[in-house]
């Protein structure tokens, strides 16, 4: 995931990366950042485990 992008983006990528010691690389830190977004905007599920709410019915009753 390499590109160029505007000097201020670039900073931020950086902030980021310092202020998060177990993110290895700049790749790594693009990943989470991306995640995180797809995951707070609804494209991605949350890590909850569990049965998702449209697949409960009265057979998962315990």
């Amino acid at each position: 995931m390499s590109s160029t992008t505007d000097p201020k983006i670039e900073a931020a990528l950086a902030s980021f990366i310092s202020d998060h010691p177990e993110i290895d690389s700049r790749d790594a830190a693009i990943a989470a950042i991306l995640e995180n977004w797809f995951t707070s905007h609804g494209y991605l599920p949350h890590g909850q485990e569990g049965t998702r709410p449209e697949d409960l019915d009265a057979t998962n009753d315990d």
